[in-house]
């Protein structure tokens, strides 16, 4: 199986009808509408950081004038090439290369995905790339931790230190703390699932789902983080 096919399958099995990925798609795809209508003013830019499939750009760019992703993956762009309309996919790592989309500024920037998975450093890179990238005080910044450490992913955690098994997971005060370090202040906050994923192994989907609803826990522990900022006012 070539790269392009082994993306495709597996954006295709992650998110397949019925899945657990696709149900918490659903729900973030409600918040980013959420998101939008209350939070973004500007409609002209939007940028897409670390865009990958392009799950997140296809559902964004419909509100926008123009809109890019931009992944140093050619094997994710290739896929997103197929999902997006009109939006300009760019290869290559702004960190690295700040000019790399040619100083242009956007009225909202997402980052789905990336900032859990990041060593420390390419976080701080990342997110001052993203902090310079940002129009104006009316612009927003959208990023996401798919791993809050003080949520029911703490019992893979818990398993993950007896196995030696590789883990990671972020509070909400590292993501406070890493936006203020970069000149941004965070607007608000939100949660996503109470329950990890890793508990579908002792719970059919359903039953997961019906607990989200009957026994939803209060955000500060939801598992999925997603941080609306903006430039930090004086």
């Amino acid at each position: 199986m070539g790269p392009e096919s082994w993306a495709k399958d597996y954006d295709t099995k992650l998110f397949s009808p019925g899945s657990f990925d696709a149900a918490l798609w659903e729900r973030e795809q409600r918040l980013l509408d959420r998101i939008l209508q209350q939070h973004v003013t500007g409609r002209d830019s939007y940028l897409d950081f670390a865009c990958g499939t392009g799950r997140v750009l296809a559902h964004v760019e419909p509100h926008f004038q123009t809109a890019v992703g931009l992944d140093i993956s050619e094997t994710m762009l290739a896929i997103a090439k197929q999902r997006v309309r009109a939006a300009m996919l760019v290869e290559g790592d702004a960190t690295r290369d700040p000019l790399l989309l040619g100083g242009q500024k956007f009225d909202f920037i997402t980052a789905f995905r990336f900032f859990l998975n990041a060593q420390p450093s390419l976080r701080e890179e990342a997110m001052s790339f993203v902090a310079s990238a940002l129009k104006n005080d009316q612009s927003r910044l959208l990023f996401n931790v798919h791993g809050n450490r003080h949520s029911t992913r703490a019992l893979v955690a818990a398993k993950a230190h007896f196995t030696r098994e590789q883990f990671a997971s972020m509070s909400v005060r590292e993501c406070i703390d890493l936006v203020e370090r970069h000149g941004l202040e965070v607007v608000e906050w939100y949660g996503i699932g109470s329950y990890d994923k890793s508990l579908l192994r002792l719970m059919p989907l359903s039953a997961w789902r019906w607990a989200e609803q009957a026994a939803a826990l209060p955000k500060r522990f939801a598992v999925y983080l997603y941080f609306v900022c903006r430039t930090r006012r004086s």
